[in-house]
């Protein structure tokens, strides 16, 4: 079953995340509910923090429709400059040009703990870089101005707001009768 996505300023989207230990069956069951998450959201990668569970571990989309998981990720190393329009899953219907880097060396291990290094380039390099700030606790909003990201934080608030009104309503049929 997907897990709800969290949307931004939650704060287990500004922390941290935390090294993954076990990779036994409850990393197979919280990657298959990030995929599914992702999946629903028609996104192209997820950090576990989106989905509320603060370990270092995310799905990132390849250019092919494929994805792969990358736990436990560190940016080796960082080449060239772009600006590219970026959007992200817990900052749903906002899209703005970010700054990033062009290319990347990656280092990260598997769901089996096997250790990979993966250099990037174009939208690979981008969806890794959005998905290791997610783990180091940080939204692309970070990388705007002040002014855009205090107008998108407005929003996000607003929609959290809708959000945990439309949980407290009771279910069709249940509970008072609507009119």
């Amino acid at each position: 079953m997907a897990r709800d996505i969290v949307i931004w300023p939650h704060k287990v989207l500004t922390t941290s995340t935390q090294p993954v230990t076990d990779f036994g069956p409850a990393l197979e069951t919280l990657l298959q509910e990030m995929a599914e998450a992702m999946a629903e959201a028609k996104g192209i990668g997820i950090a576990a923090n989106q989905v509320g569970i603060p370990l270092r571990v995310a799905i990132v989309g390849r250019e092919d429709g494929t994805q792969f998981e990358i736990v436990n990720p560190q940016l080796l190393s960082k080449e060239g400059s772009v600006k590219l329009e970026e959007g992200c899953l817990s900052v749903p219907d906002v899209w703005e040009k970010c700054p990033r880097v062009e290319r990347v060396k990656v280092r990260y291990q598997d769901k089996t703990a096997q250790w990979h290094e993966l250099e990037a380039e174009g939208r690979l390099a981008h969806v890794l870089q959005h998905e290791i700030d997610h783990l180091d606790g940080h939204v692309f909003v970070d990388h705007l101005s002040s002014l855009k990201r205090t107008l998108i934080l407005d929003r996000m608030k607003k929609l959290q707001k809708s959000l945990a009104r439309r949980k407290e309503e009771p279910a069709e049929g249940k509970g008072t009768k609507r009119s």
